[in-house]
């Protein structure tokens, strides 16, 4: 190393206080927000994953059985456009007098204007409604948990060792400097 060339030791500011590392700060803070989102999304997937089996089991035994008479029907293209997707079919239907012009839940075959289909619509929500094929063969589950749950065992570890990696950078004391 020539003479006068400074070392890489130990860099000193011409003027002001040392520059602060505030890379590992703004690390901690970046991976506290994403916990944070993650948890957020799971606590919504449990709730939503709840208020599907309630709903499933509210409209097979005390849905309203309506008669749909179909409006419009349109067909949905798969992701990659080159596959049938299912259909968007409306329809009109009568509950205690009054008349719904709503979607038709789990339509998976065209239906022509004019068609009547059995339907179900939902006591709490009227303006939801399913074909009655369609709620026959649905179950609310236990096993729609699952995937969430493997979230959740993730997000407890990820969340432990965030914890304990951030209490034990607490207790390092730092570096004497002179």
């Amino acid at each position: 190393m020539p003479s006068g060339a400074p070392s890489n030791d130990r860099l000193v500011s011409l003027r002001g206080p040392e520059a602060a590392n505030v890379g590992h700060n703004v690390r901690r803070w970046f991976l506290a927000a994403v916990l944070l989102v993650s948890w957020t999304a799971l606590i919504v997937s449990f709730i939503s994953t709840a208020h599907d089996n309630s709903r499933i089991e509210r409209m097979k035994f005390r849905g309203v059985p309506v008669s749909v008479t179909v409006t419009r029907c349109t067909g949905n293209i798969g992701g990659s456009g080159s596959n049938a997707a299912g259909f968007t079919c409306a329809g009109g239907y009568t509950v205690a007098g009054t008349t719904y012009h709503e979607l038709i839940g789990s339509m998976t075959t065209f239906a022509r204007p004019g068609t009547e289909l059995r339907g179900v619509a939902d006591p709490s929500k009227l303006t939801t409604v399913v074909l009655s094929s369609a709620l026959s063969k649905s179950e609310a589950s236990l096993a729609a948990y699952i995937p969430a749950g493997l979230i959740l065992a993730a997000l407890i570890g990820l969340t432990t060792w965030f914890i304990e990696s951030t209490r034990r950078r607490a207790a390092t004391p730092a570096p004497f400097k002179s």
